[in-house]
């Protein structure tokens, strides 16, 4: 399955040790490889200050069982194959921040 760009999926941890982690698909159809994979970034429930938290309005379906935010400096890259189901599905307008917050941190503008 194809996740859209928006949408928070239950994925591999890849950056502890547990068996799942929720993240942010920031990619679209021009990723070029995006039949096979896309690029996500990390949602945790450590609070940090540069962190984006996730609230109710951010989700215009589904949603997290605990206070989360966004790492946007934390984009990897998942195969399709690889993610475990759909957590819901963000406002055009929180994804859009968490994709430009995360292209700063690339050095984009």
């Amino acid at each position: 399955m194809v996740y859209d760009r928006g949408t928070v999926v239950k994925g591999p941890d890849l950056l502890a040790d547990h068996n799942y982690r929720p993240y942010v698909c920031l990619s679209d159809d021009a990723h070029p490889f995006s039949d096979e994979e896309a690029l996500y970034t990390a949602v945790t429930t450590t609070r940090r200050a540069v962190a984006i938290p996730l609230a109710d309005a951010d989700f215009k379906s589904g949603g997290l069982p605990r206070e989360s935010y966004v790492n946007p400096w934390t984009v990897v890259p998942i195969r399709h194959a690889d993610v475990h189901g759909e957590e819901g599905r963000l406002v055009e307008a929180t994804t859009e921040k968490v994709a430009q917050e995360a292209a700063g941190y690339l050095g984009v503008e």
